[in-house]
């Protein structure tokens, strides 16, 4: 298993935790991700998402 499936696999096991409202606006806000990555180019789009999401690890 590659460390970015074992990651993928922690992350969906810590949000199937969460109670319902919280699962749907985690869901809902990755939706919300998704369709404003669509508008840009696949490898930049994750290269930024890689950015914001190390920018909110770090504070």
């Amino acid at each position: 298993m590659k460390e970015e499936e074992a990651s993928l696999m922690i992350i969906q096991h810590a949000i199937e935790k969460l109670d319902v409202e919280k699962k749907q606006q985690v869901n809902a806000c990755a939706g919300a991700i998704r369709e404003v990555m669509q508008k840009y180019d696949d490898d930049y789009a994750g290269l930024a998402l890689m950015l914001i999401a190390a920018e909110v690890a770090a504070e």
